[in-house]
């Protein structure tokens, strides 16, 4: 029982932390994302968020850009560690 409330209380807060952080925002990642051993995003960079994906219930993504290998990498909600918000309104996407 324990693990479905921590489980539950995860999914809301990155719940939450998808509707705060808007296109535009700068997202840091508690750790080096990585894929198949190649690194794509370091940990502690600022990323901008390019677009948000909303790809089935519990499924929310931000879109951001690789430094790295210049791909468009999916980040989700809890991967992210902090954010700045931008000063400017984004555009609706």
């Amino acid at each position: 029982m324990h693990e479905m409330e921590a489980s539950s209380e995860m999914l809301l807060e990155s719940h939450f932390i998808w509707h705060e952080i808007r296109v535009g925002d700068l997202i840091s990642l508690e750790a080096n994302l990585e894929d198949k051993g190649e690194v794509l995003l370091h940990r502690d960079k600022p990323y901008q968020v390019l677009s948000k994906l909303d790809l089935a219930p519990g499924n929310q993504v931000f879109v951001v850009q690789s430094d790295i290998t210049g791909d468009l990498v999916y980040v989700h909600p809890f991967l992210v560690a902090s954010y700045d918000n931008s000063h400017e309104p984004s555009p609706l996407m």
